[in-house]
């Protein structure tokens, strides 16, 4: 049964928090305000998900034109969908400017719906829970975890303006970049922080020009003490954005001001961004991050547990470190799926639940031999049972094939014996070490059994 602390946290509550996330990141802000805010998570079961609307019109417009965003936020979430069931709450408060309109009205008004120019009430657009004290540091990001650090304690008054993170999606970019500002806020709340993607500064651009607000959009992000811009190799082939975000950079530098991006690829290799703007980033620091690498992997996932009060095995937290090596993202949603069907459905957070869940997000290249598929053919040829080779039994003839087939995962994959360990019931390296030695020992000695290997060796290199 689940425990108390998991249930906490993949809490209904939680849940939907995720799922509006990602929803924010798909629609305009005033349709965000308009439709979402107002709605209220009641309950998750194993089917159903329970949300409170605030009348029938506002229940039949969500169901029309966001039924299909919703569920596909709950798919990121929790990787399945579910049924909706709306509750109508009459006394809840609506922010729907089209309440007492027919549908027909209410259709004209939101295709009408313009994305407004920022021009008051100042909003950083941060994430409170982009922090460098839940920031997991490792050899892959450590310097680019310094320089972040050192601009948020000193903003503006550091060599490193601008500063650019560069590296692959999910490796920690937006989480440092964020953290720059929340930093810069707790020691000084009457900074300007401003943070936006540079897909986000494009639609501002392009709005500001269609009402003819041009002065009002270089005036607000000439105004900020910081300025926190992601992903902008967005900005290629956009010479009129480039243009306006060229002299917005040169008047925060000249007067002053921090400037931090971040962007997928090295600086370099920013096609169709204009010579001058690469020879401005040059003047400032790029630092990257990388993959993590298997310790800083395991330290994320067990500093998510820790934060949420999860108590999840030490091998399942391991077999996760060693086989989603990409990045950060991946991980946590891993970890996510875990503590969703902990809550959900009852399960134990076994190894096998891990595997499962694996297996759904990482989409391993058929063309590379996998452990899984060397177990499968060893235990074929030696005519066992699959699930003996992960088993705690000694029998002899089990014994051969799994050591067997731990020396050919050995010879013919990458994997480090801590992973293979894992796919053998959570058999330690020093296990795996051995039956490789017994196997080694065997080939010399046996002319017969050498030549079964190699026969195995070659299928399994042939048919991977």
């Amino acid at each position: 049964m689940p425990t108390e602390t998991a249930q906490s946290i993949t809490s209904p509550q939680t849940v939907w928090e995720n799922v509006l996330e990602i929803i924010k990141e798909n629609i305009n802000i005033r349709s965000f305000e308009t439709w979402f805010a107002p709605i209220e998570i009641l309950d998750i079961d194993e089917k159903t998900i329970k949300i409170s609307v605030p009348d029938g019109f506002f229940f039949e417009w969500i169901d029309k034109h966001y039924n299909k965003l919703i569920q596909n936020a709950l798919l990121q979430t929790l990787g399945e969908t579910k049924k909706i069931d709306y509750i109508i709450e009459k006394n809840k408060k609506s922010s729907s400017p089209y309440q007492n309109n027919d549908w027909r009205q209410a259709e004209t008004l939101r295709a009408h719906e313009k994305p407004q120019v920022i021009d008051s009430p100042y909003y950083t657009r941060l994430n409170d829970n982009y922090r460098f004290e839940n920031f997991i540091i490792g050899d892959s990001n450590h310097f680019a975890y310094a320089a972040a650090k050192a601009v948020g304690d000193s903003p503006g008054k550091t060599d490193y303006n601008p500063l650019i993170i560069y590296g692959g999606t999910g490796l920690g970019k937006t989480h440092l970049l964020q953290a720059i500002g929340n930093h810069a806020l707790s020691k000084n709340q009457g900074l300007k922080v401003y943070y936006a993607s540079s897909e986000s500064f494009t639609t501002h651009f392009i709005t500001a020009i269609q009402h003819k607000k041009i002065n009002q959009f270089s005036a607000f992000y000439r105004s900020c003490d910081i300025l926190l811009l992601d992903d902008i190799q967005f900005f290629s082939n956009k010479g009129k954005t480039q243009e306006e975000f060229f002299h917005t950079f040169n008047d925060l530098q000249q007067n002053g001001k921090q400037i931090v991006l971040t962007s997928d690829r090295p600086i370099n290799e920013l096609v169709d961004l204009e010579d001058r703007m690469i020879s401005r980033f040059k003047f400032g620091l790029i630092v990257d991050v990388r993959p993590p690498d298997f310790e800083t992997r395991f330290a994320i996932l067990r500093n998510k547990c820790d934060e949420n009060q999860l108590n999840i095995p030490g091998d399942v937290i391991e077999y996760l470190a060693v086989n989603l090596t990409h990045n950060v993202r991946e991980l946590q949603g891993a970890l996510t799926k875990i503590m969703a069907r902990i809550t959900l459905t009852a399960a134990e957070p076994t190894l096998d639940l891990a595997r499962s869940i694996v297996s759904e997000i990482a989409k391993p290249d058929k063309s590379i031999l996998g452990i899984d598929q060397i177990m499968e053919y060893t235990a074929k040829v030696f005519e066992v049972p699959i699930d003996q080779l992960r088993a705690k039994t000694r029998k002899k003839d089990i014994v051969r094939a799994r050591q067997t087939a731990m020396y050919l995962a050995k010879q013919l994959t990458d994997h480090s014996l801590i992973t293979i360990g894992l796919h053998f019931g959570g058999r330690d390296h020093s296990t795996v070490i051995h039956s490789i030695e017994n196997v080694e020992n065997a080939i010399k000695n046996d002319t017969i059994f050498r030549q079964k290997i190699e026969s195995m060796k070659k299928h399994l290199e042939y048919n991977r």
